[in-house]
């Protein structure tokens, strides 16, 4: 199938590993020229260096920044402008896990995550609204983590948080569908990425077992009986970035294997 992405622009924050960095793979296989971001510049010079083993170098553009600072959200859609020369898609992927309870989280951490997680794509979003609209189809595609909706007393921060994304996912389609620029969300579960590295899934780690060991028993409680792959959440945000989801606005892919037990 031909998802009608060549030539486009997309732009990924937390783009150097796991997820991102396979979005960023996708889009170029695809024919797409990729803006990568990310807080780490030797991990980013190693994501450039990986992308542009299989695509032209100067289809791969690398900016260093926060997406919790206003002036470096600025900073990464001028660059994606200025160095290619349009921004056609944006993918909010920044962010990593946050654990704690309402006990044992620390209320600087959980303003930390927000300010990534919600005022990030936010900027994002304003930042890179004048461009998406001139191409008249543009997308913007939120990665929103399954504790979103699937509270747990553990992930209290991060369940508050993903749940504003959503709703800030449905806001903002609303707001933009007028003029043709679509936003959607994915939403992964149990995806093995370098973030799973130490990952306390089922409430303790066991001592003595392996990280696949214990992967193996989690993948059990997925459907499909195994862990994801950060390919698999790359797949769908091509298609949502694509021609072929243009009348997809304001919903969300689960991408989990059929862990999420929600029936909306």
């Amino acid at each position: 199938m031909d998802l009608g992405l060549k030539g486009k622009v997309a732009l990924i924050t937390g783009g150097s590993s796991g997820i991102g960095l396979a979005a960023a793979e996708r889009f170029l296989a695809e024919g797409a020229r990729v803006v990568v971001t990310g807080r780490d510049k030797k991990k980013l010079q190693s994501a450039a260096a990986a992308l542009r083993e299989n695509a032209p170098a100067e289809d791969v553009a690398v900016v260093v920044g926060d997406v919790a600072k206003p002036a470096d959200v600025q900073a990464m859609v001028t660059a994606a402008v200025d160095n290619l020369g349009r921004l056609d898609i944006v993918v909010s992927n920044a962010g990593s896990r946050l654990p704690g309870n309402i006990d044992t989280l620390a209320v600087s951490a959980f303003e930390t995550y927000w300010r990534t997680k919600v005022m990030g794509s936010w900027e994002l979003a304003r930042q890179a609204a004048p461009h998406l609209r001139r191409q008249s189809s543009g997308r913007f595609i939120v990665v929103i983590g399954q504790e979103g909706k699937v509270p747990a007393a553990d992930t209290i921060g991060a369940c508050v948080t993903e749940a504003a994304q959503h709703a800030f996912v449905k806001a903002l389609s609303d707001h933009f569908a007028k003029d043709n620029v679509l936003v959607n969300a994915v939403c992964p579960g149990r995806i093995v990425t370098p973030m799973t590295e130490g990952l306390n899934l089922e409430g303790e780690r066991y001592l003595g077992q392996s990280l696949e060991h214990q992967e193996s028993g989690w993948g059990l409680k997925v459907p499909l009986g195994r862990m994801g792959a950060p390919e698999d959440v790359a797949n769908a945000i091509a298609f949502l970035a694509s021609e072929r989801a243009s009348f997809l606005c304001g919903t969300n892919f689960d991408v989990d294997g059929g862990y999420q037990r929600m029936i909306f």
